[in-house]
């Protein structure tokens, strides 16, 4: 059973009245990480409000017809609803870099799965669409729909969408993404639910107009508790999981409210002292369920020791086809118990890989760092970008079919050592390369017997490329190596 959240007043609530002309008809809120800002949709006055970690307020896009109402970050692209078009602007220049019309009446709630898909629901239609990002494409994942459905969210874990509906004790159902099904999960007490939310344990946030409050439920929707009072017309909110806090934008009088659990977060900032070696950062075989991992080794550089560790990876690149997100991977990763002062430690994030990934496809990330069990740090977190290459590509390749070297690598995956094994090659001159991940050559020798060992046990843990080489400088021969 996964932990529970203890509401005994470990809370922290307020309003954010500042500058209230700034919101107008706040219908919808989003985290940007990259920037450390939220971005709240203003369904009365076509504009996007950005609320830094002070509370100041200002505009981040206007002018936006019909007026945005549920919204979704992927990537470095913020997503709106318009009316029957999703439209999305850059976060950096604030640019118009997408808009799809999908001749809907009216697209409410949004939300993404990682992979390159949207998901949106159309509110007066009865309808839920599925929008590709890269090719802009789209199909209706749900029709005729007996209640009009709002707030949407992916869950990865059981590969579904949830989503909740407004009416009389509205149900909270789920769209099934391997056969579109759509099913009842619970039909609620309340009326007219409009957003829903989730955080890193697995508990469920449903905002409801009826009692304008935020109802609890726990990770298999039993439990039901009013958790936030007092709103006025709750909409489209969120649970942002690094500081631990539900925004909720209250569109009957222009305000957002915050609701701190556990941890009193008061601001959001950069600064944690960590290093990470670009070199450690690679992309390889997993070491267990999986097909595949990204593997990235952190060290710890801020004088103080952790309890509980967590990492949020935030992909601004679309994957190739035929990879996708494994379930232990969606939203937060715990990738360690303790962590002390000056200790490194891996962060492993999963994918199911189907289909060959294509050669030097590189995919950018952010990762965000904080932990659960209080500490001095608490307050701030780290926050960087980075990049891998997910199938490096050594060029000039003879595959080892067509030559008789009798060429072999083992153990592979390898851990302490590795050897390799070429019977004719001290007879020939060749050289044995060793590249890494990121192209560069890290060990290099000339066979002198028909065994070389290489030292693995000194090598960061990741992909590698064995490679034979002819005197005259031909690649002869490469193998891929597996290092634990």
């Amino acid at each position: 059973m996964k932990n529970k959240i203890v509401f005994s007043f470990l809370f922290v609530l307020f309003s954010a009245l500042a500058n209230a002309q700034s919101y107008n008809g706040p219908e919808s809120i989003e985290y940007d990480t990259a920037n450390n800002r939220y971005l709240v949709g203003n369904s009365s006055n076509g504009q996007i409000i950005a609320r830094d970690a002070s509370g100041n307020l200002t505009i981040f896009k206007s002018g936006i017809s019909p007026d945005p109402y549920g919204l979704e970050i992927v990537g470095n692209t913020i997503y709106a609803c318009c009316g029957g078009r999703i439209k999305g602007y850059d976060l950096t220049t604030a640019a118009e870099v997408f808009n799809v019309n999908l001749s809907a009446t009216f697209l409410n709630g949004i939300t993404s799965d990682g992979s390159g898909y949207l998901f949106t629901t159309d509110f007066s239609a009865k309808k839920i669409y599925r929008v590709n990002i890269a090719t802009q494409g789209f199909n209706v994942m749900a029709s005729n729909l007996v209640q009009s459905p709002n707030g949407i969210i992916y869950d990865g874990t059981n590969n579904r969408l949830v989503f909740v509906n407004w009416g009389n004790n509205a149900p909270i159902k789920q769209l099934m993404l391997t056969d579109s099904s759509v099913s009842n999960i619970i039909t609620t007490t309340f009326n007219n639910c409009d957003g829903i939310a989730t955080d890193y344990n697995g508990n469920w946030f449903i905002s409801n107009w009826e009692n304008n409050s935020i109802v609890q439920y726990d990770d298999t929707f039993l439990n039901p508790v009013e958790v936030l009072f007092g709103l006025d017309q709750p909409a489209d909110i969120y649970y942002n999981t690094m500081t631990d806090t539900l925004a909720v934008p209250n569109s009957g009088n222009n305000t957002v409210s915050f609701m701190g659990f556990n941890q009193p977060f008061t601001t959001v900032c950069s600064d944690l002292p960590l290093t990470i070696n670009a070199d450690s950062i690679s992309f390889g075989d997993a070491d267990f369920t999986a097909d595949s991992m990204i593997r990235i080794v952190i060290k710890n550089e801020s004088g103080f020791d952790f309890a509980y560790p967590i990492a949020l990876i935030e992909f601004l690149d679309a994957f190739p086809a035929g990879m996708t997100l494994d379930a232990m991977s969606q939203g937060q990763i715990v990738f360690g118990s303790s962590w002390n002062d000056t200790e490194s430690l891996p962060i492993k994030c999963y994918f199911d890989v189907t289909t060959p990934l294509p050669d030097n496809y590189m995919l950018r990330f952010i990762l965000d760092i904080t932990n659960l069990d209080p500490s001095p740090v608490d307050t701030c977190y780290f926050v960087d970008t980075f990049s891998v290459n997910l199938h490096p590509a050594p060029t000039g390749i003879i595959h080892a079919e067509e030559n008789d070297l009798r060429f072999s690598v083992y153990p592979n995956p390898a851990e302490e050592l590795c050897v390799v094994s070429c019977e004719l090659c001290e007879k020939e001159n060749s050289v044995l390369a060793v590249i890494n991940s990121l192209g560069q050559e890290i060990y290099s020798a000339i066979f002198s017997t028909a065994h070389c060992t290489l030292p693995t046990v000194d090598w960061s843990a990741g992909i590698y490329f064995v490679q034979l080489i002819s005197a005259d400088g031909t690649t002869l021969q490469s193998q891929k190596l597996v290092v634990k």
